[in-house]
């Protein structure tokens, strides 16, 4: 019995990591970065170029994941938990938001959703005008 479970439980595990449904992924300055396949790899590059201009990219490890869903692309970011619910942050991420439409998606709406590790939305927050 032993010969088959372990032989069928690794390649159960080698699945399991293999299958990312996060994405796509690049790596701008400590920032992981996921894309769905909505998302052209041209635009995960300007994405990512922005990142690193804005100095959101400076080296610390981040993971982020850009994704679409009709004309409004959603920036997903992981965040330190409880952030979701600090008001302060909710304006600066409204912000980024807004920043990431004019400077990246040609001023197309974005929404910024405040994740948990797993890429999990706690909460959205709709760009600013």
């Amino acid at each position: 019995m032993k010969k088959i479970v372990y032989p069928l439980l690794a390649l159960y595990i080698t699945l399991l990591v293999g299958c990312n449904t996060n994405g796509k992924e690049k790596t701008f300055n400590g920032v992981q970065l996921f894309y769905t396949s909505v998302i052209t790899e041209a635009e995960a590059d300007r994405l990512g170029a922005f990142l690193i201009d804005s100095e959101f990219a400076n080296g610390e490890d981040k993971t982020v994941q850009i994704t679409k869903n009709g004309n409004t692309y959603a920036f997903r970011m992981v965040v330190k938990k409880g952030i979701e619910n600090d008001h302060e942050y909710a304006q600066i991420f409204k912000q980024v938001a807004a920043e990431i439409s004019k400077n990246v998606f040609d001023n197309a709406p974005v929404d910024l959703h405040a994740c948990d590790e797993y890429l999990n939305t706690l909460r959205v927050y709709i760009m600013v005008d």
